[in-house]
């Protein structure tokens, strides 16, 4: 008995138990955070409506809301990584190419994400959620003193509890952590992200309940012979997908409005009282708006009201850089574009209007992936949160096809291009510190069949070691890549980006 405990792997074991315990911090934290928006937000139904019956008091709801504006404003002003989504912040620390403070960070956006979704915006929680949970990571490793690969482990494994914990969904916060963020599979870290997740989605089940995130109702298995439409739909997401790709250079709109920076944030507050006043169902994120499309039918030129409506004030929200997920915004608007190519649908082909509600959640699987380009996230996401299991051939049809439009036309995923504009504006510097950056050999890329000799890194940086079928070794000069190899790169820590975008050139 004693014999087989010396062949357990007590490493894997360790990285079980780190991941329940940052699962456990990061679900409370997070639950925390979700639970203080539920409450201020329930509250605006009543205020708005309060409003309507006293409009004398609309000025002093109005200088209320731009003292909240004034301070998300304040406390983003010292801490601009807390600024928009999250989730490319997030990816740039794992990457090595933004160094972020935890701590600060962690209490700025705990606090003006609540007040931003509190108050209504129309933006999500799942970038916080990310983001949020990824610091809790981060700042366990520290108190447990690990190193660099440790801390991206961990900062991984909280970014999943936070997804996990904000949407009740533990397979896509392992998912989009792997396909989204490191794009490559280990042992060690599917056991940590993934103990990680389902610790969070159980503390959230017990505050929350298991009801699913987005309770749509019971459907049918939809038919064979109609998934032409369903290519086709993919396909007309994809090309939506890349409209609102051009709106997310809005931070260049904003720039050139003759007022300050720091006053961008006080515009979507605004926007948002007269939105409370006479339109109080477009308050939020956009979960409302999904159930009750998924309730019936609704007129076509009613929802290319609401589509409108909601692309320009959630890009708005969005490029003023207030704190902003875009998961739960993308969702709806995707809701919105299957709920008006299914009256179309069903007006030509007579289905039953049960249908419909099949086409809004495989839009919603479609738009997604037309903005992250992560198709397997998008499918695991929209079953885990509709408890749609029977769907998934459907909607695995959908996000495909608009994974490869999307690609065919060359969108890049909103998250790399939001890093993009980031580091783009940090110089490269030498900083005396080592960096490893570890990638995957593609299939028929330059380094597919390459020798190492003739490959030439920049910045002095090295090829370390080789990964190959579970076994490791040194490169030598004559060494062949193949494809599926795993490379740990070694360079300077200053020069990571440049080196990252060396190595996306020739794999």
């Amino acid at each position: 008995m004693l014999s087989h405990f010396k062949f357990i792997d007590w490493s894997k074991i360790s990285y079980v138990l780190k991941g329940i315990l940052v699962g456990a911090v990061a679900g409370i934290v997070v639950s925390a955070f979700r639970w203080a928006v539920y409450r201020i937000l329930d509250l605006m139904p009543y205020i708005y409506s309060f409003l309507r019956d006293n409009p004398n008091w609309i000025i002093v709801w109005v200088i209320l809301v731009l003292i909240i504006a004034f301070i998300v404003i304040l406390i983003g002003r010292d801490e601009p990584d807390i600024q928009g989504n999250g989730v490319s912040e997030l990816k740039g620390q794992l990457q090595g190419t933004l160094k972020l403070d935890w701590f600060s960070i962690l209490w700025r956006k705990f606090i003006a994400s609540t007040l931003v979704l509190g108050m209504g915006l129309p933006v999500g929680r799942e970038g916080p959620s990310i983001q949020i949970g990824g610091m809790v990571g981060q700042g366990i490793n520290k108190m447990l003193k690990g190193n660099k690969s440790q801390e991206n482990i961990l900062i991984s494994g909280g970014a999943a509890a936070g997804l996990s914990a904000a949407f009740n969904a533990p397979l896509s916060g392992l998912v989009i952590i792997l396909e989204e963020v490191h794009h490559r599979f280990s042992t060690i870290l599917i056991l940590s992200v993934f103990s990680a997740s389902v610790t969070a989605n159980y503390l959230s089940f017990h505050i929350f309940g298991v009801e699913p995130a987005l309770s749509l109702g019971r459907m049918n298995v939809f038919p064979l012979e109609h998934y032409f439409y369903l290519v086709a739909l993919g396909t007309s997401l994809a090309l939506a997908g890349w409209v609102q790709k051009a709106l997310f250079q809005m931070p260049r709109i904003y720039a050139k409005l003759p007022i300050p920076k720091y006053l961008y944030g006080f515009i979507p507050f605004l926007i948002v009282i007269p939105t409370g006043l006479f339109w109080g169902d477009m308050l939020g994120g956009g979960t409302g708006i999904i159930t009750t499309l998924a309730s019936g039918r609704t007129a076509t030129t009613v929802l290319l009201a609401i589509l409108l409506f909601r692309f320009l004030t959630f890009n708005i929200a969005f490029g003023s850089g207030i704190p902003a997920g875009v998961l739960i915004p993308m969702l709806s608007m995707g809701a919105i574009l299957g709920a008006i190519f299914g009256n179309m649908v069903l007006d030509v082909t007579g289905l039953d209007d049960f249908y419909l509600r099949s086409f809004i959640i495989y839009a919603m699987g479609g738009f997604f992936t037309s903005i992250s380009k992560a198709p397997l996230t998008a499918i695991i996401l929209i079953t885990e949160i509709t408890e749609s299991i029977s769907q998934m051939m459907p909607i695995a049809v959908f996000c495909l096809t608009a994974y490869i439009v999307a690609d065919i036309i060359g969108l890049e995923p909103l998250d790399e291009v939001t890093l993009e504009n980031k580091t783009s504006r940090i110089p490269t510097v030498f900083e005396g510190k080592l960096a490893n950056i570890d990638i995957f050999i593609e299939p028929d890329s330059y380094l597919d069949g390459a020798q190492l000799s003739n490959l030439t890194l920049p910045y002095n940086s090295k090829v370390l070691r080789i990964k190959r079928h579970h076994h490791e070794f040194i490169p030598h000069r004559d060494t062949v890549f193949l494809a599926g190899d795993e490379l740990r790169i070694a360079c300077d820590s200053g020069f990571v980006k440049e080196v990252n975008k060396y190595l996306a050139k020739v794999n």
